[in-house]
């Protein structure tokens, strides 16, 4: 895989600069373009010409990192209307958390929600302090259909990096057994069969990677995926965590959430949140290992 275009945003406060400062480091490492935006919804009076500090902030990554970087011109000014009109052309969205800044914390919830939900490219939400490159991902995986770009597309954002493919065995059938009084021997001949078959469609994701297979490994959690994820993430050292996303009507996603946007309240790593529909970058196909399988959020 290999991405052309990066888009990133910047209120040039720290947690943005730090976003800045991964995306060029992704993008030194595909040999991308970078375009920067300034965007803000509380004007900071320090930096009466953004679009100039923003200019010396491009040059300056383009210098460190030897990459071309554009600084665009200043957008709407709304956070959520420029993301989603910068994710239309752009094989990655790099964004802090500042989505989830300001005077009124449901409404930031909600603007995160709709930037994860609207975004037509994959979106980076950075949330420590770069040290690198990308040393351990940690990939959620479901095996439906959808996500096999999601597999492919984490996996080559950092190709030398430790990939764990993680999988959470959904307890809503076990659930209904213990409703419907099932003995304990059926539930633990159902858990077993439940992580036998988890095991068997997890193989061939690992040896899809034929040369990087002494740094992929495979894990099974039970229970809510996003609780599953942020424990194994911490457990595993993952700097990086990949889920899918499949969009959902507004008043859905703000009832029940997603696991993206539940995850990204557990977890300090960084959070790549790939939707569903995304073509692959230059078009490349799916290993045909993947295509059998499937796999998505």
């Amino acid at each position: 895989m290999h991405l052309q275009t990066i888009a990133a945003f910047t209120d040039f406060s720290a947690a943005a600069e730090q976003a800045l400062d991964r995306a060029a480091l992704v993008a030194a490492h595909h040999g991308a373009g970078l375009r920067l935006r300034y965007c803000t919804d509380t004007p900071d009076p320090r930096f009466a010409d953004p679009h100039a500090r923003l200019e010396q902030r491009a040059r300056q990554l383009a210098r460190r990192h030897e990459i071309p970087v554009t600084a665009v011109v200043q957008g709407t000014g709304d956070v959520v209307r420029d993301a989603l009109a910068a994710s239309a052309d752009a094989d990655l969205l790099v964004l802090d958390r500042r989505a989830e800044c300001g005077l009124w914390p449901l409404l930031r919830e909600r603007a995160l929600a709709r930037i994860l939900r609207g975004s037509r490219c994959p979106v980076l939400v950075v949330q420590r302090v770069p040290q690198g490159a990308y040393r351990r991902m940690l990939i959620a995986v479901d095996f439906s259909g959808a996500s096999a770009s999601l597999l492919r597309y984490a996996g080559g954002l950092q190709d030398d990096a430790l990939l764990e493919i993680y999988h959470a065995v959904d307890l809503r059938d076990e659930a209904k057994l213990r409703s419907a009084e099932a003995s304990a021997q059926a539930l633990r001949a159902y858990r077993a069969q439940m992580l036998e078959q988890a095991r068997r469609r997890m193989l061939p994701l690992a040896s899809a990677y034929d040369a990087r297979r002494n740094r992929v490994a495979t894990a099974i959690g039970r229970g809510d995926p996003a609780r599953e994820l942020a424990v194994q993430g911490e457990a595993s050292g993952a700097d990086l965590i990949a889920v899918g996303y499949t969009r959902r009507p507004w008043l859905a996603e703000w009832l029940l959430g997603s696991v993206a946007g539940r995850l990204l309240g557990r977890v300090d790593c960084d959070v790549l949140v790939f939707p569903t529909g995304f073509a692959l970058p230059q078009g490349r196909a799916v290993p045909a290992a993947h295509a059998r399988e499937g796999l998505c959020f």
